[in-house]
């Protein structure tokens, strides 16, 4: 097991480093995930090499969905007022309520994966145990069908 960690590490490193930009001590540390990943599974692994460097772009990917809903506060922030708090956008989150409201719950989870987390089709597709076609394709379907419901809600709101 030694062996190979010596032998992937330095790719690793490049991969998380070069192709995902990975800060440097955060690569090293997802590194580490992935070989104590490795070591659980090592026994069903065919392919050594492809195993990690799969593992090594997974791992970074999460690495930056997870960071992306994490942003660090502006340093006037007690000078700004809350941009949440105006009306249009109360009114646009209660519009947006309402519409995911009257979805099917396969609708609800698609979009919110998609759109809400941040997920590519692939891993809706992973999520919902399915083809990544026929994810794409429940994307463009829940996505028309939301808009068809926001547009009739619009139609009933207004004098």
């Amino acid at each position: 097991m030694e062996d190979v960690y010596r032998l992937y590490y330095d790719l690793l490193l490049y991969v998380a480093r070069r192709r995902f930009r990975v800060p440097p001590s955060d690569a090293e540390a997802l590194i580490q995930e992935v070989f104590v990943s490795y070591l659980s599974s090592a026994n069903e692994v065919r392919d050594v090499r492809s195993w990690l460097l799969g593992a090594i772009s997974n791992a970074s990917r999460h690495y930056w969905r997870s960071r992306g809903r994490i942003e660090s506060l502006p340093d006037d922030m007690d000078k700004k007022s809350d941009p949440r708090s105006s009306a249009d956008n109360i009114a646009t989150s209660l519009t947006v309520r309402e519409t995911l409201s009257h979805l099917h719950e396969k609708c609800r989870e698609t979009l919110r994966l998609r759109y809400f987390e941040g997920c590519s089709a692939a891993e809706v597709a992973r999520e919902l145990d399915t083809t990544n076609r026929y994810a794409e394709k429940l994307i463009h379907t829940c996505l028309k069908r939301a808009y068809q419901v926001y547009r009739t809600l619009m139609r009933v709101a207004k004098p």
